[in-house]
């Protein structure tokens, strides 16, 4: 049982990093997205 535990906890752990990382890789996404729109904005005219 006491290996049970650690595993669970060590899942729930890398599960938030995973959440973490996974939310990181989201804003970046939209930044590079608005970054993107802008440039061509001003290079589109």
């Amino acid at each position: 049982m006491g290996k049970n535990i650690k595993g669970t906890r060590h899942t729930k752990k890398e599960e938030k990093q995973a959440q973490k990382v996974l939310v990181i890789i989201a804003v970046s996404a939209l930044i590079l997205l608005l970054m993107m729109l802008i440039g061509y904005s001003f290079l589109g005219q």
